[in-house]
């Protein structure tokens, strides 16, 4: 390693052995003793990245950028560091710029990304040089998003996003490393926002609606579950399978997913019932469902909240994604998780984290029937299926003695212990034609 010399005019220099194992010397001039031993450790870090071949830390990349011209030229002369000359400097705007250059996304995603853009830039600026952006600015970066009110979840998202975009200039040996890396994002989970739609307010948005495209696009997103407007708009009338009772989900959220490209959900009743109304207002021909309202440009959610408030409602926050998660609240309280994941499109983990919701009625529930243990039935569950069994024990008997005069009157009469009929008796159906009527 390198070591520190003092000559006796009172300078001092550093010595150590290159690579090739040729000594070399730096000589530091004037300097005192705690500031000669911090250039000592820098260089002893630079020596470690050469023999190595692994990038310098953040800290020894800024010292470096803010290291005088004729010390450079001796770390340059010593080996240990590439000539200024030969080196570009790299600006946040033209990090920026070459990564949504090359990057393949969905328009939305490019959109969402373009917020975080400005975000960057409106702090920063687009001529800052990202060698210079260090972690305690990054630090200083998510307390301004935090000081401009944005909740927990939106900071969270913005410092994944930057630390994507930096991640990439690293990739791209732009800076030698990432500076939000290991910059606190917190949790992306907003709860706070979710807002129960209750069946009775989409039914009054359905009938506040202009026409039947808005009808649709309420009806696909709280009774089918459905994406909007990602979803809703990709449904057409030959994905509808009136006869199946069942309908057809292009997703273009997963379909970047083996075998997620699409799913088939029911066609519920309250979403039959709106899809019928609708395919009979159609004109000859039409493919899509939702007719109009197909530019992307078109601002889907400034009109929805028109439609609420004339229904006399108040908005409620991220209005149509309340609407799926109230549709999948509802599949989760009366299906298996196996169920209501295939149907709506999404992981168990992710329905737990952003869409689940503890309603009225489940309280009023939880406050009239009694606590069972696991496996235990209610009283209407038990009562249902003591029924049923009663019903399906008389059907056998009576069936038993139809077929072949087998019935088990005997057992009855001499009690349960009496078997009279051998099992020689008895034959299988398998190979039997079972006709109209038959078990």
């Amino acid at each position: 390693m390198a070591s520190l010399s003092r000559d006796k005019n009172g300078t001092k220099r550093l010595l150590f052995m290159d690579t090739s194992g040729k000594r070399r010397t730096i000589r530091l001039g004037k300097l005192n003793v705690k500031a000669a031993e911090s250039f000592l450790m820098r260089i002893e870090r630079l020596i470690d990245a050469q023999r190595t071949g692994t990038s310098i830390d953040s800290q020894t990349a800024q010292w470096l950028t803010h290291l005088p011209d004729e010390m450079h030229a001796k770390l340059v002369n010593a080996g240990l560091v590439e000539n200024r000359q030969q080196s570009e400097t790299h600006t946040l705007g033209t990090l920026l710029e070459q990564y949504f250059a090359t990057m393949s996304v969905k328009e939305t995603t490019r959109t969402r990304y373009a917020q975080s853009r400005r975000l960057l830039l409106e702090r920063y600026g687009s001529d800052q040089v990202i060698d210079l952006i260090t972690p305690h600015d990054c630090d200083q970066y998510r307390a301004w998003l935090v000081d401009k009110e944005y909740s927990t979840a939106k900071v969270s998202k913005e410092i994944s996003i930057a630390r994507m975009f930096f991640k990439q200039a690293v990739r791209w040996e732009m800076i030698p490393s990432n500076p939000f890396e290991g910059v606190r994002g917190g949790s992306q989970i907003n709860r706070d926002r979710l807002f129960y739609v209750y069946p009775e307010i989409a039914q009054k948005l359905i009938n506040a609606a202009p026409d039947a495209d808005w009808r649709c696009i309420i009806a696909l997103a709280r009774f089918g579950g459905l994406r909007c407007p990602s979803e809703v708009l990709r449904v057409q009338w030959s994905d509808v399978y009136w006869d199946e009772d069942r309908m057809r989900v292009r997703s273009p959220k997963t379909e970047h997913h083996a075998g997620k490209s699409e799913r088939i959900i029911p066609l519920f009743p309250e979403l039959r019932k709106v899809l019928i109304d609708a395919y009979e207002l159609a004109p000859e021909g039409s493919e899509y469902v939702v007719g109009r309202y197909r530019d992307p440009a078109a601002n889907l959610g400034t009109q929805f909240k028109r439609i609420i408030r004339k229904a006399g409602i108040e908005p409620w926050p991220r209005a149509f994604n309340a609407m799926r998660a109230s549709r999948v609240t509802e599949l989760a309280a009366e299906y298996p998780s196996a169920v209501c994941t295939s149907w709506m499109g999404h992981t168990h983990a992710v329905a737990e984290a952003h869409y689940h919701m503890v309603r009225d009625e489940d309280f009023t529930r939880a406050a009239n029937e009694p606590t069972r243990s696991p496996g235990q039935k209610t009283a209407s569950q038990s009562g249902a299926e003591s029924g049923a069994l009663v019903s399906q024990n008389a059907s056998q008997q009576q069936a038993a003695a139809v077929r072949n005069n087998y019935g088990n009157n005997a057992q009855i009469d001499k009690g349960p212990a009496f078997m009279p009929v051998p099992s020689s008796c008895c034959h299988s159906l398998r190979n039997d034609e079972n006709g109209p009527g038959g078990t």
